[in-house]
């Protein structure tokens, strides 16, 4: 049920993009059944812009006492809001109840999500203004620093979605080497920030969207197929880069 909920909301997603082309995150989205809280839109509060490090990042209500009770979850590369209170990001240590009643204490912010308001844990969303959803198209090396001398073993594989920086782009002029600094989950609170060059990312919308669509068709089992045309037409008028293009055309769609 929640495969077939968040591959209605990807087709939403995409035939507002291909017909008005604005921010996907003004449009609205239907939770499951969860306690009710004010609209975090009412509430007027500043916010700061955020990406999902983490695919399926669970959100979270919370109930009477005080407790984080799972809701709904969110999109790997989708752009959500921080709360954030004088200047500060809303935060605050809670437990987290789960269905089984086990119960753990972890850091929580407070988040709105297709102007809905939710708690989520500190290490599946970014805390930086300045970054916005990215796609690596090719398996490259990370560096420790926007200096071709700082390569390190480790890499970031090819169809990752990161969270990117674009004003960070700074050039090795002695290697002649573009690096831009992105940021991906690695279990830690607001994900690990590394350096790759520039050229193996890309900031496309539309290849993020996508690339969230071609997922989660590959994990529905026995697809509606007037939902499969819809998507699969969505896919062909999406403004998609080359390297996306082929990814759609390798799926048979």
């Amino acid at each position: 049920m929640k495969k077939t909920k968040l591959t209605l909301v990807l087709l939403c997603a995409a035939m507002f993009f291909i017909s008005c082309n604005k921010e996907k995150n003004n449009s609205e989205k239907n939770t499951s059944a969860a306690p009710q809280q004010q609209n975090a839109k009412a509430e007027k509060k500043e916010t700061i812009s955020s990406v999902i490090l983490y695919d399926g990042t669970p959100l979270y209500l919370e109930n009477d006492e005080g407790k984080m009770v799972y809701a709904d979850e969110a999109l790997l590369g989708d752009t959500i809001r921080i709360y954030m209170d004088k200047n500060t990001i809303e935060q605050k240590e809670a437990i987290r109840l789960l269905s089984s009643g086990k119960e753990e204490k972890f850091n929580f912010i407070h988040v709105s999500y297709y102007n809905k308001d939710y708690w989520t844990r500190d290490i599946f969303i970014t805390n930086d203004a300045a970054v916005t959803p990215g796609l690596i198209t090719t398996t490259t090396l990370i560096y420790n620093s926007a200096d071709g001398t700082s390569a390190t073993t480790k890499k970031v594989e090819e169809g990752d979605i990161v969270a990117v920086n674009e004003s960070s782009k700074t050039k090795d002029a002695d290697l002649d080497i573009e690096f831009v600094e992105i940021t991906y989950y690695n279990g830690a609170a607001f994900g690990k920030t590394v350096w790759v060059k520039s050229e193996a990312v890309s900031s496309n919308a539309a290849d993020i969207l996508a690339l969230q669509t071609l997922k989660k068709l590959e994990g529905i089992e026995n697809p509606d197929a007037a939902v499969i045309d819809q998507l699969s037409y969505s896919l062909d008028n999406l403004p998609v880069s080359s390297f996306v293009a082929e990814k759609i055309i390798a799926a048979g769609l």
